[in-house]
Formats: structure tokens, sequence, C-alpha cells
């Protein structure tokens, strides 16, 4: 009897305990949210070029893919661009089917490419060059940041910035004073440039323009959360 006395003992001990810290005063706290942004002129230009072949016969169509694959390095390299330069991926193959009839018709082969440089003055020579040889294959040009997470961490700094200010300007309306930082959260995005009018790719591609080209200015934005405690 005694040890059973015992142990409701102890356990009612621990519940009391478990509702004294639940029901405990809760120390007060100040949530922000701001948005942060850091703005850059890009210094990289990204290139995005497709490689297609079609043919009825799968291995006719991949040495056609093949032929112009062999182009695209030879205007490449007549252009001066290092193979580092280039990244061949995403290598496809895709059946084409005549829906009426439920049948392959033929073939087609792709391969896509991305070419990075940082003198954008060789954007319209080399547009210029692959039209001027029938090669349609560029889709399209863009333009990013080198060192993303260096700018990246220029926009959560500006959001933290913000957001302390309007945490102590909180404090102060409330006749209090600033604690410690209780939590913080980052949620970025990275804002792309837009995309030139001359680079969508055409049959009747106008010439590519050579100079006074100046891409509009990358955003970086974070939207940063924090909660201090107050005193």
């Amino acid at each position: 009897m005694r040890k059973t006395t015992f142990i409701v003992a102890l356990m009612w001990a621990a519940v009391s305990v478990g509702v004294a810290q639940m029901t405990g005063p809760k120390v007060p706290t100040v949530s922000v949210s701001a948005q942060g942004e850091f703005k850059a002129a890009p210094d990289t230009a990204v290139v995005g070029m497709e490689i297609t072949g079609q043919n009825v016969a799968l291995k006719a169509a991949y040495a056609e893919a093949q032929a112009q694959a062999e182009k695209v390095r030879v205007l490449l390299k007549e252009q001066g661009f290092a193979p580092k330069d280039a990244e061949w991926s995403s290598f496809r193959v895709q059946p084409n089917i005549d829906y009426k009839t439920n049948k392959v018709t033929d073939y087609t082969v792709s391969v896509s490419l991305e070419l990075r440089f940082t003198d954008f003055q060789r954007i319209g020579p080399l547009l210029d060059a692959a039209s001027g040889r029938g090669l349609n294959v560029v889709r399209s040009v863009s333009f990013a940041l080198h060192d993303a997470e260096a700018a990246k961490a220029k926009a959560i700094a500006d959001g933290y910035a913000r957001a302390l200010r309007e945490a102590q300007a909180l404090a102060t309306a409330a006749g209090m004073h600033l604690g410690g930082l209780q939590s913080a959260t980052v949620d970025s995005v990275n804002q792309p440039s837009p995309m030139p009018r001359f680079m969508v790719a055409s049959a009747a591609m106008a010439k590519a323009p050579t100079a006074e080209f100046s891409p509009n200015q990358i955003t970086v934005s974070a939207s940063v959360h924090v909660v201090y405690r107050l005193q």
C-alpha cells in the first residue's frame, strides 16, 4: 500500500510541474517581417541552344543531330569559345506519333547546350554567325550573376537591417526595450532579368545588335522574419 501511494505521489508531482511550466508567465516578444533587396548589373550571359535531328529512322535522326552538333562546335571555336564555356546536357529522343493512326511517323533527337561567358559584346556576333550559317539553334539568352550566393547574402543582410529597425520602433512605441533575438527565418527569391526581344529565335530574325547593349539589373530579394524578446 505504501509503495502504491509513493508512485501516485510522484506522478502527481510530475503533472504539477508540467502544468506550472505551461501556465507560467510568457516572455513578451515582437515579431517582424521585412523585405530586403540587392540590385546588381548582371556579369554573365547565358545562351541556350538546342540541336535537333529529325528523320523517319532513329539512326538517321541521331546522325543529323550529330552533324548539326559538329557545326555548332566549329562555330563556337571560330567565335573564340573554349570547350569549358559550353555545357552539353538533356539528350532526348522523341518518337512523333500520328494520333489518327496511333503510329510513329518519325523521330526527333535533341541535345541542349548552355553557353556562359562574361563579354556581352560577343552575343551579337555569335547570333549573326549562327543565323548566317542557317543554324537555327539559339533558343534563349538570359543574364545572371556569377556569384549568386554573395548577392543573396547581401539581400538577407538588407532584410535583417530593415526588420531590426522596425522591431526597435515597435519596442519603443510599446514603452519597452528590445531584448535578444529569439528566432529568425529567411525565404530568398531571385528575380530573373527580362529577356531582350531580339533573343527570340526566328527564321526571319533581324541582325542582332552588337553595340549599345545594356541588360537590366538583376534583383535578388529576401524575405526575413525575426522574433525578438522585449524587456
